[in-house]
């Protein structure tokens, strides 16, 4: 069964709060389902924090390797940081996302951690395709599925992207002129994104460095802050995920309307388009999941933006 991600997060804070929550857990849905903000929030709860990704024990691992796969050296590394003791407190948690992208030699060095965490310590891991996991993984955790589609209001990087595609969708612009400019205001938007994030990152590192100076060696402190670098560069992909996820809704909301559903966003613009074929906005969702996709394969940003636009604004009725 498949939870709304408020209902499994509420259902999660519960086992936490009267002791049962389990030392590990695969949390399983699609694109835009809710994976990361429940565990940021669960995370926040168990380390007593108001931002658990810039918390000393707060551990993450993802694909960063140029074939987008999590390595065996990620795994030892993450393995280290939980082994030692915690820098605050008496709780860890260890976050592996898209676990379905571990290198084998990597799934199978993170069993026995896995079986058995240490002391304290809660595990994590994500996937939006779990059947490419490893069956001796799975059996390991308590499995959590995520329905499709959460349904917060846009920020405003994400309405700036909404207005720029909804502008060129009522135009008369080109295939290449529509391209070039929603590329430009997805790039320029993820620009902001990127500095408001590593600017956060800096922030929180300067604070623990003054906190923790007297406290801990200088080798500690120069390996939080590799960990930090990688934590902002981390959330900067997934910030970009989201991103891409805003524009795959608009046209998942267009589906809905044109099948008699109801959209998510309500946005005005919606019905103009109700009369377009669905084959073409099906075709259109599928062009920026192909996208995404090549993203995820570490394909050079802008030339998979660009290349995946050009697709959208080509396809006709």
């Amino acid at each position: 069964m498949a939870f709304p991600p408020q209902q499994a997060l509420a259902r999660l804070l519960d086992a936490q709060a009267s002791g049962r929550l389990a030392h590990a857990y695969l949390l399983c849905g699609p694109r835009g389902s809710g994976k990361a903000a429940l565990i940021d929030q669960l995370a926040a709860r168990i380390l007593e924090t108001d931002n658990a990704r810039c918390h000393p024990d707060f551990h993450d691992a993802g694909p960063s390797s140029k074939s987008r796969r999590i390595v065996i050296e990620q795994i030892r590394e993450l393995e280290h940081a939980l082994r030692a003791k915690p820098a605050v407190g008496s709780r860890k948690v260890a976050v592996i996302r898209e676990a379905d992208r571990l290198q084998p030699q990597a799934a199978n060095a993170f069993l026995k951690t896995l079986e058995e965490p240490p002391a304290g310590t809660h595990v994590f891991l994500t996937s939006s395709s779990p059947d490419a996991l490893l069956e001796t993984i799975i059996s390991r955790c308590i499995v959590v599925h995520l329905q499709a589609g959460l349904t917060a209001s846009p920020d405003a990087a994400a309405l700036t992207l909404l207005d720029t595609l909804e502008d060129l969708l009522a135009s008369s612009a080109s295939p290449t002129r529509a391209t070039f400019l929603l590329a430009r205001a997805f790039l320029d938007v993820l620009a902001a994104e990127r500095e408001r994030i590593r600017g956060e990152f800096a922030e929180t590192l300067k604070a623990e460095q003054e906190h923790y100076k007297q406290r801990t060696d200088g080798t500690w402190l120069a390996e939080r802050e590799e960990q930090m670098k990688a934590l902002a560069e981390a959330t900067v992909v997934r910030t970009r995920a989201e991103l891409l996820q805003v524009l795959i809704g608009w046209f998942a909301d267009l589906l809905r309307l044109q099948h008699g559903g109801t959209p998510t966003l309500g946005r005005a613009a919606l019905p103009a388009h109700a009369a377009s074929d669905p084959r073409l906005t099906l075709h259109r969702i599928r062009a920026l999941e192909e996208t995404a996709t090549d993203l995820d394969r570490n394909v050079q940003e802008a030339l998979a933006i660009e290349a995946g636009f050009l697709k959208l604004f080509s396809l006709t009725a």
